[in-house]
């Protein structure tokens, strides 16, 4: 969930080369980012997830990653491409 809600946060922000030339790209993947460690303390402090649950130290960092990042990347681009 938190994946779409970046890729349209993207679009809201209007980030493209347009508006921010070189750094459109570094912004874009800060946000990404940024709602990825967001969902991360979403899942250790408000959800209480540990390693017992997620099987193991630090998953849940990984756990989930692969999925964040497709959805974030596919939905920025449906959005940018339902723009133009």
């Amino acid at each position: 969930m938190l994946a779409i809600v970046a890729g349209l946060t993207n679009e809201m922000l209007n980030i493209n080369s347009i508006n921010f030339g070189d750094y459109a790209a570094i912004l874009g993947i800060g946000v990404g980012v940024a709602f990825y460690l967001l969902s991360i303390v979403l899942v250790r402090h408000v959800f209480h997830y540990g390693e017992a649950e997620l099987r193991g130290p630090n998953r849940y960092i990984t756990f989930g990653g692969g999925t964040f990042i497709f959805v974030w990347i596919m939905m920025t681009v449906l959005t940018y491409t339902i723009k133009i």
